[in-house]
């Protein structure tokens, strides 16, 4: 039988929300969430199924919830100023690159869960994309000011769009790229390279 007790207090409160949110997202990375009962996560976080769902609601708030406090936390604006130190546009590239890379490897099981949740819980849906949408819009201002100081050229909302896709696709299509598991910085390199420079023959 499992033991809920729950002292009172907010911090105690919100452990106990901790705990079944990170239950959640290790079972549904794992299963699914139509393949995952609340009482599986009730019982892998140690509440009642009833303290779930006084919590949280229903399973697709609980979702929601998870998505929003573990893919809602972004330090990309630390990332670009660290990556602005860098003495060229290709190497500030190179390590926005590999930051992306890094990020989206951490949050590879909230990308699929918000995949699965796109059609029956758009709200779900909407809260795992929060941190990349802000990430996008920081790297917007980035490249406006590149293309402005004439170290690219072009729109750069879809400069943003098309460098951040390049490591979505990296990261999400791996088992296309035979070697990104063992070198990543050279799949980096490589991307830039053609970003910066285009593949075409002239």
């Amino acid at each position: 039988m499992i033991k809920d007790v729950e002292p009172a207090g907010k911090s105690s409160v919100e452990d106990t929300r901790v705990r079944i949110m990170a239950a959640a997202r290790e079972l549904y990375a794992t299963k699914g969430s139509r393949g995952t009962t609340t009482r599986e996560v009730a019982d892998r976080a140690g509440v009642n199924e009833a303290t779930l769902f006084r919590h949280f609601g229903t399973k697709q708030q609980l979702i929601s919830a998870m998505l929003d406090h573990y893919a809602g936390v972004t330090n990309f604006p630390e990332v670009v100023e660290r990556a602005r130190l860098l003495p060229t546009i290709e190497l500030q590239l190179e390590s926005l690159g590999m930051a992306a890379v890094e990020a989206i490897r951490r949050k590879h099981d909230l990308i699929k869960i918000s995949m699965a949740e796109e059609l029956t819980n758009p709200e779900g849906h909407s809260c795992a994309w929060r941190a990349p949408t802000a990430a996008r819009h920081r790297l917007t201002q980035f490249f406006a000011e590149k293309v402005a100081s004439g170290d690219l050229r072009g729109e750069p909302e879809w400069l943003a769009r098309v460098f951040m896709s390049l490591f979505f696709s990296l990261v999400l299509a791996r088992g296309i790229w035979e070697d990104e598991a063992q070198a990543p910085e050279r799949a980096v390199s490589t991307m830039v390279g053609i970003f910066l420079h285009g593949a075409g023959a002239r």
